[in-house]
């Protein structure tokens, strides 16, 4: 098992304390080693409060997220920054490139704190540039690239550290449906030769139904969809805590 979600509820609240809206209310979800997920649901329904909290971004105000065995809740904030950095991969919507630095040096970014040799890290660099189609523009810079070579930039900057899990927030809100089917078919393709787990927020069924497993999110909870929509439902819903 990679992550496991316990009874997370989190509210925001007002300046004075008092709760304003409860997003999330004793939401489970238990995620294994690779294992791929769509999450689904309206807006404002607190799809970006979850990925928060599983990256680390914020903290729940009761309950626990366990990752590889360890609660997130006792590491400390080097730790933690530590954790985002070598275990999280996050793909936003906006593809936040640096629009001053070029495509190569924009997908370093999340290396250069690491001790692995340059010479290493510059040939995984290359590599996934060249998976992706982008190796020849590696020079140029955000603003003169178009949004779907944008948004692959981001996703090989989500996997230049070979994270254990990927984030993906409507990572195609912004693109056509055609470079929309194309980003994800990339992101599975990758995600998978790297053996990352992934969880992808979407208002997108097509691409919901690329996932191992779809789950919807209402009234601040989980709740597992129709099996046989993901790719590799198979069977009844698990009846455990995260159904």
């Amino acid at each position: 098992m990679l992550l496991r979600v316990n009874d997370i509820s989190k509210s925001y609240k007002s300046r004075f304390g008092r709760t304003i809206r409860e997003v999330l209310r004793e939401t489970s979800l238990v995620l294994e080693k690779g294992e791929k997920i769509a999450v689904a649901g309206p807006s404002g329904s607190g799809k970006t409060t979850l990925l928060n909290l599983i990256g680390a971004l914020d903290f729940p105000d009761q309950g626990e997220i366990i990752f590889n065995g360890k609660p997130l809740s006792g590491m400390t904030a080097k730790q933690l920054a530590g954790f985002r950095n070598r275990e999280i991969g996050f793909i936003f919507q906006s593809h936040h490139l640096l629009p001053q630095l070029t495509l190569w040096e924009n997908i370093l970014v999340p290396v250069l704190p690491g001790n692995e040799p340059r010479k290493l890290v510059y040939r995984r660099a290359a590599e996934l540039l060249k998976e992706t189609g982008l190796w020849e523009i590696r020079h140029q810079k955000p603003g003169e690239l178009s949004g779907g070579e944008c948004q692959r930039t981001a996703v090989v900057r989500a996997l230049i550290n070979r994270p254990s899990l990927v984030l993906a927030d409507e990572p195609t809100g912004s693109l056509d449906s055609e470079n929309a089917n194309m980003l994800i078919d990339l992101l599975v393709r990758l995600g998978t030769k790297e053996e990352s787990a992934m969880v992808v927020v979407t208002h997108s069924m097509e691409i919901a139904s690329g996932m191992d497993k779809i789950y919807n999110l209402g009234s601040g909870k989980l709740k597992r969809a129709v099996p046989g929509q993901g790719r590799k439902e198979q069977g009844a819903p698990e009846q455990d805590k995260d159904a």
